[in-house]
């Protein structure tokens, strides 16, 4: 996550925060990878009395997260998360992440044994604008949940809800809940939702 000197597109609408908030239980034991400075921990802390710990690379977005009075440790999401015990979590949170990492499978995999429930966010590549754009210009798109060019960008995966759906059902996971984002708002199971969609946010556990 990140400040508010530091917008990004999951931030120019704050409800795609709301709807992990509204996902987690209150008193429970939340671990975000990719925390950013510390942005959501703080709001779990402050709303929901969580227990709160934060995985970041970025050396400066650690400092702030520590002036937040946020746990955080710096590692390498690609690397996976073998320092942690099996279910040391109630929640494992990747937030705007997942189609930046370069071996998805093996991260998702080790929330899936450390969370007893994981929540994935993910900008939905398979929009019906983008998917009209690709057709029509034959380029990779440029759009408001992948604002810079492919030669620019750190999304390394540019996954649709539908692929989002048969990786977990792949990998052994299950999809307990499906919040997605059209237009700003939040929707669950809404008609058409692998193509109106701007943001995947799924709740997942082991089947």
């Amino acid at each position: 996550m990140e400040t508010d000197e530091q917008k990004t597109p999951f931030h120019e609408f704050q409800v795609g925060f709301n709807v992990i908030i509204d996902m987690i239980t209150p008193g429970t034991r939340v671990l975000d990878l990719g925390c950013g400075t510390g942005t959501l921990l703080q709001r779990l802390r402050d709303e929901k009395d969580v227990e709160g710990c934060g995985v970041e690379l970025d050396q400066e977005k650690v400092i702030r997260c520590i002036e937040r009075g946020i746990r955080v440790m710096t590692l390498d999401l690609d690397e996976g998360l073998e320092g942690f015990p099996d279910l040391s979590y109630e929640y494992v949170v990747l937030s705007r992440t997942l189609q930046q990492l370069m071996y998805p499978e093996k991260l998702v995999k080790e929330m899936l044994r450390v969370g007893s429930k994981s929540i994935i966010t993910f900008p939905n590549f398979g929009h019906w604008r983008i998917a009209l754009e690709y057709l029509v210009t034959g380029k990779t798109p440029v759009c408001t949940t992948h604002p810079e060019p492919w030669h620019n960008t750190m999304d390394i995966h540019r996954l649709t809800i539908s692929d989002f759906r048969c990786f977990i059902k792949e990998i052994g996971g299950k999809i307990e809940r499906e919040i997605h984002i059209v237009n700003n708002v939040p929707r669950e199971n809404p008609f058409w939702s692998h193509r109106r969609a701007d943001w995947g946010c799924c709740l997942i556990s082991s089947a």
